[in-house]
């Protein structure tokens, strides 16, 4: 008895962490809906150029939790940064990071379905580290 009260309250603890987990939300469909399909990264680093993999161009809304709030820019803010080309290049699109005013909609702000990488501006808009591609992986 006392094996399985721990054994539950072992992935309890474990499915809270990954619930609390820090993340970029990405949605094929406008305002977070996910019959068009979705995909969870869960943030490790800023200034950490991240490429979109098999969801290349294919993203129209986003939203994310737990992202550095802190940051050189306006008001002391980080950005999470959103941009046209591979290894963060291109046009690129901010939002604060903080947990409100999600782009429902890329095709507002010009870059709908044409996202390619993203990136949390911290300290300033310069890629540190680019992370491999994951469709070019062995």
């Amino acid at each position: 008895m006392a094996f399985q009260i721990t054994s539950i309250l072992t992935l309890l603890v474990l499915c809270l962490a990954v619930v609390a987990a820090d993340f970029v939300h990405f949605f094929v469909d406008t305002n977070f809906r996910t019959s068009g399909g979705h995909w969870i990264y869960n943030f490790s680093k800023s200034q950490f150029c991240i490429n979109m993999g098999v969801f290349d161009d294919k993203v129209s809304s986003a939203q994310w939790r737990d992202l550095p709030q802190n940051g050189s820019f306006a008001d002391n803010h980080a950005l999470v940064a959103f941009y046209s080309g591979g290894n963060c290049t291109g046009t690129v699109r901010t939002w604060p990071t903080v947990e409100k005013n999600f782009p429902t909609d890329f095709a507002l702000d010009g870059i709908d379905k044409q996202i390619s990488s993203f990136m949390v501006w911290q300290t300033s808009n310069k890629v540190e580290e680019i992370a491999p591609d994951p469709r070019f992986l062995d």
